[in-house]
């Protein structure tokens, strides 16, 4: 008997000690944390995430920690313990990362063999994206900002056996215990009316606030199902259900709605502010034969009104019974509001701006801007200035889309209306710059020096400094303060070119994605800089990014194909400049504007062609190169950008060649028409020598420090022939103090 006690306490005494040594080594987790330094996140809930951190790292106590910092590279690497001196370093390392530049989720590798990554981030990518693998470990994203990529951070952690945490939305603990527990999250699916099955209904609409805004990446999940989807931009969803499945709406610091689906095709949902408790909210359209009709406030509007319409109309969407202008808009534009009794005044493209001034757009009828009238909210302004038979195209321009084409006018967004004449007139070329052949010269009295940069007053801040790093430090210090001004990180980044470090330089100058992401005005100076600078990688990235944002804009086509041109990706340019020259780009109304560089360019390329090109579709006059002794092609950033050129003989006599609105207007209005920000100039017959160019820009002209104008300038001399040779120059035409000789060349 007392064998048999001792040997059942033994044998107690191993089970114990094999669960211990079981639950010590469950424990023991290899932990790669990915920390996002990009300038996103600046304004994070440091203490909330760090607090999610600590809570998570009790739970595993004796892990190995690693630490990762990236922006546009990584920024640290190391390795802790979670000794309390180890783990007291690791949260100080944390709370001392700098947050600048973009974000290269290239940089985050998720092939490891950690058991667990934490990826603390916006999920807002702007360089680079994470390269899937086969085995990875179990991803957690973690975010604690409002403005994010709910479907990056909820499908990262999906589809890698993990947990997306949001920070303002969830509670710690009840996170980390779904993650010990390997709950599965919801799958988000998105759907079409192809996918729709006959047993299940296609559920669409439109969530918005209280204010009638649209509000994206709403959560809609059917309850007690793992099955959701999230809003788009517009607020748009689509998402398949059967009769009576419950849709459940949540979005960050909103009341939580409730929806019961019956046979609609078709809910709308209002979320209001800051209530906890659930309050079922039905908002419903006809999903019957004719017009379908949703609630929206007091008024109900057409569901074309909705996000579902496209921002241009043509004149087969007027109908006879428009008998004016707000009734040729109204319900056909997303986000729009056409107010009542035909007045523009009422008329609200971009929200409220002004409770004193007018909020209502900006008309501008065949390129002419019609006087804004109706100064004060009191005073109507009547829409009946147009015949709506007469219009060929109407097309609202709201938000960026506004104030890059137009700047300050824009501010309370553009209606662009086209007549059916203009609209005829405009597929003629516009002759009027290109009549006369003869070219007028006067003497340039002024002496003939080249004019050399001045270093701008952030370029000489940061060279006081005895250090790279120091210098890097200050420009921290001060980028709060200078986040609305372009040049700073222009001229910040040229100090570490200058200096090659590359690494800070590109870091710096990144911002401006961080900063203005869908503005083509400033992501157009990036562009163009990186090009100045070698890096055609992410110069090709800016591109793609702005065709994404303005696929109808012909410049934007042309840029990325030189862009593929420089980085020697030759089919890709060949193929794009393919369809620009067959004009098979459907978003595209006419390359007419810049068709003679199209051609050049082209040609240009071509003859650097191999055997390894496909060149099956090539028309054969496309290999035949012209030659001229100069080719001037000139681009600028904004299309509100004015200035002269003068080409200055070796004799000092010159001709100008002007860009303003005063002698050009006619022909700036056809390029906001058409979306391109470039012209070339051919010469043939010129004296030979040496030659100046002189910049000059209007009196008028001031600096801006969030639009600054930049002029980049190609001078090819003997073009098409062995001798050819190019100097680029790219200019900030905001520097400039009336004039400024900026290239000379010989001419032979």
């Amino acid at each position: 008997m007392k064998n048999r006690i001792i040997i059942t306490s033994l044998f107690l005494c191993s089970l114990f000690f094999y669960n211990t040594l079981l639950a010590n080594n469950f424990n023991e987790k290899s932990i790669v944390i990915y920390w996002d330094a990009s300038l996103s996140l600046t304004n994070k809930d440091i203490d909330k995430e760090l607090k999610f951190l600590d809570t998570f790292l009790k739970s595993y106590p004796k892990s190995n920690i690693r630490l990762v910092t990236f922006n546009t590279s990584r920024t640290s690497d190391k390795q802790f313990t979670m000794s309390s001196s180890d783990k007291s370093l690791l949260y100080k390392t944390i709370r001392e990362v700098k947050y600048d530049g973009a974000s290269d989720f290239s940089l985050v590798d998720i092939g490891g063999t950690e058991d667990f990554l934490l990826f603390f981030t916006d999920g807002r990518n702007n360089l680079g994206s994470i390269k899937s693998k086969l085995y990875t470990p179990r991803i957690i994203t973690i975010s604690s900002v409002q403005r994010i990529n709910k479907k990056f951070l909820h499908e990262t952690a999906y589809y890698n056996k993990g947990y997306y945490v949001n920070l303002l939305e969830h509670d710690i603990k009840k996170s980390i215990a779904a993650i010990k527990e390997n709950r599965i999250m919801p799958k988000l699916i998105f759907v079409s009316d192809k996918d729709k099955k006959s047993e299940e209904n296609l559920i669409e609409g439109r969530v918005s606030n209280t204010e009638g805004n649209p509000l994206q990446d709403v959560y809609i999940t059917i309850k007690g199902k793992n099955k959701s989807t999230i809003t788009d931009q517009l607020g748009n969803y689509k998402i398949l259900v059967k009769k009576g499945d419950v849709l459940v709406y949540s979005y960050t610091n909103m009341k939580t709605a409730e929806v019961i689906t019956e046979i609609d095709n078709y809910i709308d949902v209002t979320l209001t502010r800051n209530v906890t408790d659930l309050d079922p909210v039905i908002i419903k359209s006809k999903s019957e034969a004719g017009m379908e009709m949703v609630l929206i406030g007091d008024r109900r509007v057409s569901r074309r009104s909705l996000g579902y319409a496209v921002n241009n109309i043509t004149s087969d969407d007027i109908t006879e019974a428009n008998r004016t202008l707000g009734e040729s808009m109204a319900g056909e534009f997303a986000g729009v509001r056409m107010g009542n009794n035909n007045d523009a005044g009422q008329m609200i493209i971009r929200g409220f701006s002004s409770f004193l001034l007018t909020n209502h757009p900006v008309f501008i009828v065949d390129g002419v801007q019609l006087s804004r009238s109706g100064v004060d909210l009191e005073t109507k302004v009547d829409m009946n200035f147009i015949d709506p038979n007469i219009i060929a195209d109407i097309t609202v321009l709201k938000g960026l889309a506004a104030t890059n084409r137009y700047g300050s006018l824009g501010n309370n967004g553009v209606v662009l209306i086209t007549t059916k004449m203009a609209s005829l007139k405009l597929k003629e070329k516009d002759k009027e710059s290109n009549e006369s052949n003869d070219i007028v010269y006067k003497s340039f009295t002024s002496p003939l020096n080249i004019t050399k940069k001045q270093p701008s007053n952030f370029y000489l801040m940061l060279e006081k400094f005895e250090s790279i790093d120091d210098s890097y430090n200050h420009y921290v210090s001060r980028l709060n303060v200078n986040k609305d001004n372009v040049s700073y990180f222009i001229e910040s980044s040229s100090y570490f070119f200058d200096n090659n470090d590359q690494k800070k330089a590109f870091r710096v100058i990144s911002n401006l994605l961080e900063l203005f992401p869908e503005d083509t005005s400033v992501l157009r100076v990036l562009a163009f800089h990186l090009e100045k600078h070698g890096l055609l990688e992410y110069g090709e990235k800016i591109y793609q990014r702005i065709l994404e944002i303005s696929p109808k804009d012909s410049q934007n086509y042309l840029d990325l194909a030189n862009n593929y041109f420089d980085s020697k990706k030759y089919q890709n340019s060949v193929d794009l400049f393919q369809k620009m020259s067959t004009t098979k780009i459907h978003q595209v109304k006419s390359f007419e504007g810049i068709k003679s560089q199209i051609n050049n360019d082209f040609k240009s390329l071509l003859a650097n062609r191999n055997q390894t090109w496909d060149l099956k579709k090539v028309k054969k006059s496309n290999f035949l190169l012209p030659k001229y002794k100069l080719r001037v092609v000139t681009e600028w950033s904004h299309p509100q950008t004015e200035f002269e050129i003068q080409y200055i003989n070796p004799e000092k006599h010159f001709f100008t060649l002007s860009h303003t609105k005063e002698t050009n207007g006619k022909t700036i209005n056809n390029e906001i028409n058409q979306g391109f920000l470039s012209d070339e100039y051919l010469l043939s017959e010129l004296k030979s020598g040496k030659w100046f160019l002189n910049l000059t820009v209007p009196e008028s002209q001031t600096p801006n420090k969030k639009y600054p104008k930049f002029l980049k300038v190609k001078v090819y001399t003997q073009f098409g022939t062995k001798n050819q040779k190019l100097q680029s120059y790219l200019i900030n035409l905001d520097t400039i103090n009336k004039n400024q000789i900026f290239a000379s060349f010989t001419i032979n």
